[in-house]
């Protein structure tokens, strides 16, 4: 049976990535050509080594930063040959069509370059998936940014790691409580080491995650499916008069029920055509 691992990427908690060269986040800058896509390169990089080490057959990799856009973050041509790449248009989160490339019961799920949430303290570039003008995305009252919907969209497969800034576990923990935590910079303690620091850290800690896999949970969440969100001050939500779900929208609330997380996120998508931003 082949053993797969499912990898999922961002790139503001990647090793080598701080407030003083900020730049390396933003998508087709120079700064991110130079030095972003290697920095997230290597943390990929270290993952793919310790999980080959560990027998795991097939790597499936989404690169989820800057959704929309069909350029990698990550330089493809640096990878092993047993990864491949989740197909999707320019790179968008369509979460059933990606759950749907995956093997029934991969091996296990790893997150990697992670940043924290909106409103999370000590945090590298703290966002819930666009910042403004979400504040909060919500799910059965789980407060969840790109780790949250990359995560469920994998219910029952076993969360193996989180890799990204210290304030990033917070998260994943609500997700799964024995996820192991690697951490690659924390800016409470003012540790921010280079990838080429990170990367046997990353490496051997992966190793050790993989091989206790036994003591990590399946990620889950109950039925029914209720989502929120909520957004930051200035901004509102131009609320239509008809509307294909059950839900409801105030101001800046926005609420609805999905039959499946993957429905859920489709329609997130959908709702935030109605945010307008205050004259």
């Amino acid at each position: 049976m082949k053993r797969q691992l499912i990898l999922l990427s961002d790139m503001e908690g990647a090793s080598g990535i701080f407030e003083s060269n900020r730049g390396a986040v933003y998508h087709g800058s120079e700064l991110w050509r130079e030095v972003g896509r290697q920095c997230l390169t290597s943390d990929i990089l270290a993952v793919c080594e310790a999980a080959t080490e560990c027998g795991i057959d097939e790597i499936l990799l989404y690169d989820g930063h800057f959704a929309g856009d069909a350029e990698f973050n990550v330089i493809l041509e640096q990878l092993p040959s047993n990864v491949r790449t989740f197909d999707t248009p320019n790179r968008e989160f369509d979460w059933r069509r990606i759950r749907g490339q995956a093997e029934s019961d991969p091996f296990g799920l790893i997150t990697v370059g992670q940043h924290a949430r909106s409103g999370e303290p000590w945090a590298y570039f703290p966002h819930t998936i666009q910042t403004p003008p979400i504040k909060a995305v919500l799910v059965n009252n789980m407060h969840i940014a790109e780790i949250g919907q990359m995560a469920l969209s994998f219910c029952g497969t076993k969360y193996i790691a989180n890799i990204g800034c210290n304030a990033s576990h917070k998260e994943a923990k609500e997700i799964s409580q024995n996820v192991a935590c690697i951490t690659v910079k924390n800016k409470k303690e003012g540790w921010e080491p280079s990838p080429l620091e990170t990367y046997q850290i990353i490496k051997r800690e992966v190793v050790e995650a993989i091989q206790t896999i036994d003591q990590k949970d399946v990620i889950s969440i109950s039925e029914p499916f209720d989502f929120s969100m909520e957004l930051v001050e200035g901004y509102y939500f131009a609320s239509p008069t008809v509307f294909p779900w059950k839900g409801n929208f105030n101001e800046t609330v926005a609420t609805w029920v999905s039959p499946s997380i993957e429905i859920g996120l489709e329609l997130f998508n959908y709702v935030r055509n109605f945010i307008k931003k205050k004259s």
